[in-house]
C-alpha cells in the first residue's frame, strides 16, 4: 500500500513497483481512506509520506496499529524530503522499518521493498513454524528435525536480510552467531543451551536501524543506530524457542555485567546468558572488522565491567582452540 498526498509520487512508486513484478499494489492519496481500506487490503507493507494534510503518517501509522495485535509485525516505509533527527526516531518508534529519500530512484526503491517484504515473510513463516510446533504434545517434538533444520534456515536468511539492510553488515549475523556457538562450547553448556545461543545470535540486528551520516541526501546509511525494544515488540509471544531466546538476548543485550548498562541496570548472572555471550561476540566482530590487533585486548580490559570475565574466558579459549 502506498499513501502520499501527491499523486505524482504515488503514480512513480506503485509504477515502479509493477514494472518490478509485484501485482498487488495499491496508491492511495487521501490518509483517511487508506485507515479505512487498511482491514479490507491487508498489506504486506506500507510506502507511507509523513506529511499529509487531515492526518500525517505518525497518525496513519497509529491507526493502522490500533487494528493490529501487538505481535504483527508490519514494516513500514517512510518516504520523506527531509527529516529532523527527532522525526526519525519518532518514525522508527512508531513502527518505521526503513526510509527513503526524495527523489528516489528505482533501484533504490525496488531493493528496499525486496528487503522488508522478505523480512515480513520470513516473520510469518517463524510464526507459523512456532504455531505449529505449540499445537504438539511435548513427546512428540523429538521428531521434528525437518522443522528444527528448516527453522535454522529461515533464522540465518531473517539475519541475512538484515544484514542487507544496514551499512557494513554483510554477513555478519552469521559471523556472530559462529563465534557465539565456540563461545558456548567453550563454557561447555548444554548442547540445547549451545544450539539457542547461536540461533539467536542471528538475530540480533532485530531493532538495529541504519541512520544517514550528516549531509547524506539519499537513503540511509553511515551508521547503525540501536532500538533493541522495536526487535522486541517482533517477537512478543512467541511460541518458537529460537525467538523465545532472541527476544532474552535482545532485551538485556545492553546490559553490564557490574550493572551500569540499560535498560534495566541489570548485573551478574542476572543477565541472560544469551545476552552475555551475543554481547562480547558482537564486540569481537565489531573489532575484527576494524582490523583492530590483538582484537581480545580491548575486550578483556571490559571484563568485570562491560563483559562477563567468564564469557571473555571462553572466547580467549575458542580462540585457543581455533588457532
Amino acid at each position: 500500500m502506498v499513501v502520499d498526498d501527491e499523486p505524482q509520487n504515488v503514480r512513480y512508486v506503485t509504477d515502479v513497483l509493477e514494472w518490478a513484478g509485484y501485482e498487488t499494489v495499491e496508491g492511495l492519496t487521501d490518509p483517511l481512506e487508506t485507515v479505512r481500506r487498511f482491514e479490507e487490503f491487508k498489506p504486506d507493507l506500507v510506502i507511507l509520506d509523513l506529511l499529509m494534510p487531515g492526518m500525517n503518517g505518525f497518525e496513519v501509522m497509529e491507526a493502522m496499529k490500533a487494528k493490529m495485535g501487538d505481535d504483527v509485525y508490519l514494516p513500514f516505509l517512510i518516504l520523506t524530503s527531509d527529516i529532523t533527527s527527532e522525526s526519525r526516531r519518532r518514525a522508527l518508534s512508531s513502527g518505521a522499518r526503513d526510509f527513503l529519500t526524495k527523489p528516489m530512484s528505482p533501484t533504490e526503491v525496488r531493493l528496499r521493498v525486496d528487503n522488508l517484504l522478505e523480512t515480513r515473510f520470513l516473520y510469518l513463516e517463524c510464526a507459523r513454524q512456532a504455531h505449529m510446533l505449540g499445537r504438539d504434545d511435548p513427546p512428540t517434538r523429538q521428531g521434528h528435525g525437518l522443522e528444527v533444520d528448516s527453522t535454522l534456515e529461515l533464522l540465518e536468511r531473517w539475519g541475512a536480510s538484515l544484514d542487507a539492510s544496514l551499512p557494513g553488515w554483510e554477513g555478519r549475523s552469521k559471523r556472530v552467531s559462529w563465534i557465539g556457538r565456540r563461545i558456548a562450547e567453550a563454557l561447555d553448556l548444554p548442547g540445547e543451551t549451545v544450539e539457542m545461543v547461536a540461533q539467536a545470535a542471528l538475530l540480533h540486528g532485530l531493532g538495529a536501524r541504519a541512520v544517514p551520516a550528516r549531509g547524506e541526501q539519499r537513503g540511509p546509511g553511515g551508521r547503525v543506530h540501536s532500538d533493541a525494544q522495536a526487535g522486541l515488540r517482533l517477537l512478543e509471544g512467541s511460541g518458537l524457542p529460537a525467538l523465545a531466546a532472541a527476544r532474552r538476548m535482545l532485551a538485556s543485550v545492553d546490559e553490564h555485567w557490574d550493572g551500569t548498562g540499560h535498560p534495566n541496570g541489570l548485573r551478574g548472572d542476572a543477565i541472560p546468558i544469551e545476552a552475555r555471550i551475543v554481547a562480547v561476540a558482537c564486540a569481537f566482530d565489531d573489532l575484527e572488522r576494524s582490523g583492530s590487533q590483538g582484537s581480545t585486548v580491548a575486550i578483556e580490559a571490559a571484563a568485570g565491567s562491560r563483559f562477563d570475565p567468564t564469557v571473555v574466558e571462553a572466547l580467549a579459549q575458542a580462540q585457543a582452540v581455533g588457532a
